[in-house]
């Protein structure tokens, strides 16, 4: 059982928080010591219906589903089904696309290191039809760049994985991680299909286009991707039939004497597989590997449209929260559970004398890091060493630093220099990113601009082509997946450089993850050698994008 105070102090923490945001519900276990030692609902479940949330309210668990479904795929390992070394493509009958280089490795899909690209799944309606799992896999599996060189989170490396287990043990992975994993772990709450009595305990999920002030909006029930659901965030749970899952991890692979994973197998899963630059941190086997508040934490988030969860643990401490909520509100929030982890083993934020002290090579560490696709700012702000002006950095040493703030709270960031003793990379969780240096790309001011320029490009929902339509020096179109000509806006085309703004139109699948069906998409070309190369921004984020002339 935890102290009183601890639990006065968990629940002021998650009422504060809930509150101030607005949220609609939510539900948290705390393990400690190998058993639960605690749980409570939060809000409500159904807002209009006043049903209060509860320990064993029912929630869809999205990515937190990746750990589970990884022990079952695990398992077949231990039977010597696989090597975790062993291509990929040796064991599909399916392949993954334009591998650039070595073949990925089934240990890179489980690191997000396997060179494809971010992607979520589409989402179906009840009555729509849904892909096979083969079928999107066949469509979606294309690496972007080589295996290993760079961390990129993935949910078709799940996808795979889940059709790993059907190849290799005959039942499709739903059935199969059920029968080997949710039912020896007494997970009698959790499912990978919405059933009546399921659907019966599950949360309302909600979404909000924006802050407090915006209204809840009911989702209603959808099919993740294919069928069975995609293996990459399918699971529907509570934070009871978790806390065993968790326990399960921190208790050696067994659970009640009940052997789920050999230990040597649970041991590779909690290892750093795939450090984020030289730093402490990383990827173990789909669990996020972080030093946080000088612990080992292994943790996994969640996002669907209208869930946000957050599990993590300490696994020297033998300490865990689930945190499962009926929320998503597009800012990118996840339950801040690894501050209640920190509650639990009664331990105070780190502050000592250096938080507010200029460290003595500051300008030899401020600056921005990333490319022109992402960047981080690190700078001084009233005495404090800041990342993006929102995260306070607290000096340990000059190549390590704890950040501090609403977000990566306790998270260890590490600095790497070069021999002039520059810093040239910083790295914090899974993301490493060296120092910016602007591109220069020299550009050819004489190359006709004026024709019918075409490429391809790939965000969340997948690969595209994009076709640009430059008729003079101010007018111009292009023509959106759904073969939908728009006029661009603002549009320039001159001395070797093309600008111009248009709504990029959601498939009507994916406009489903948000609040709206459209975003506004800026586009930066400049021409070099021939081509048309640049980057289409939208929401903060950027992708690269290359244009041939087809004219």
């Amino acid at each position: 059982m935890l102290d009183s105070r601890v639990i006065e102090n968990i629940d002021r923490f998650v009422e504060a928080e809930l509150s101030c945001r607005s949220h609609s519900g939510s539900s948290v276990s705390i393990i400690r010591g190998g058993e639960v030692a605690w749980s409570k609902g939060f809000g409500y479940a159904n807002v209009d219906e006043k049903e209060h949330a509860e320990a064993e309210t029912v929630y869809r668990c999205a990515s937190v589903t990746k750990p589970v479904v990884t022990v079952g795929l695990l398992q077949l390992m231990e039977k010597g089904k696989f090597s975790l070394d062993d291509e990929a493509n040796s064991h599909l009958d399916v392949k993954i696309r334009d591998v650039q280089g070595d073949e990925p490795t089934i240990r890179d899909l489980l690191t997000h290191r396997s060179g494809m690209p971010t992607r979520v799944p589409p989402i179906y309606m009840l009555d729509e039809e849904p892909l096979t799992m083969k079928g999107y896999i066949e469509s979606a599996a294309r690496a972007v760049r080589p295996r290993g060189e760079a961390w990129a989170y993935c949910n078709t490396a799940y996808m795979i994985a889940g059709y790993l287990i059907e190849l290799f043990s005959g039942k499709t992975y739903d059935k199969y991680v059920t029968e080997k994993v949710l039912q020896p772990l007494e997970m009698k709450s959790s499912t990978f299909t919405l059933t009546p009595e399921i659907s019966g305990k599950l949360a309302q999920g909600y979404k909000r286009a924006g802050g407090p002030d915006k209204p809840l909006i009911p989702v209603s029930p959808y099919l993740l991707g294919t069928m069975p659901e995609d293996p990459a965030g399918s699971l529907y749970s509570t934070v009871l039939d978790l806390a065993n899952f968790v326990i399960m991890n921190m208790n050696g692979g067994s659970f009640k004497g009940r052997r789920i994973l050999k230990e040597e197998t649970i041991e590779e899963m909690h290892r750093l597989q795939a450090p984020s630059g030289n730093s402490r941190s990383g990827m173990g086997l789909t669990w996020f590997y972080s030093i946080h508040d000088g612990h080992v934490m292994l943790s996994h988030t969640g996002g669907l449209p209208d869930f946000t969860n957050n599990v993590c643990f300490y696994p020297e401490k033998k300490a865990g929260v689930c945190w499962l909520s009926n929320l998503q509100d597009g800012s990118g929030w996840r339950p801040p559970s690894p501050t209640i982890l920190r509650i639990v083993v009664e331990e105070k934020p780190r502050f000592s004398e250096t938080l507010q002290t200029v460290p003595g090579n500051w300008d030899k560490i401020c600056g921005v890091y990333g490319d022109e696709t992402r960047q981080v700012a690190l700078g001084m702000r009233n005495g404090f060493l800041t990342m993006n002006n929102m995260v306070l950095l607290e000096r340990i040493d000059d190549a390590r630093y704890i950040a501090h703030g609403p977000s990566n709270d306790g998270y260890e960031v590490t600095i790497d220099y070069g021999e002039d003793e520059q810093a040239k990379s910083i790295s914090f969780g899974t993301t490493s990113l060296p120092r910016y240096t602007p591109e220069k790309p020299v550009i050819d001011t004489s190359l006709e601009l004026e024709g019918t320029w075409k490429g391809e490009y790939y965000n969340s929902s997948g690969f595209h082509t994009l076709e640009l339509n430059i008729k003079d020096e101010t007018h111009g179109t292009v023509r959106d997946p759904q073969e939908e000509s728009m006029v661009l806006d603002e549009f320039k085309a001159t001395e070797g450089k093309v600008t111009g703004a248009f709504k990029y139109i959601f498939p009507k699948e994916f406009a489903r993850w948000g609040t709206s069906d459209y975003t506004d998409v800026i586009l930066e070309l400049t021409a070099v050698s021939g081509q048309l190369k640049g980057v289409l921004r939208s929401r903060g984020m950027a992708t690269r994008i290359t244009l041939e002339r087809t004219n």
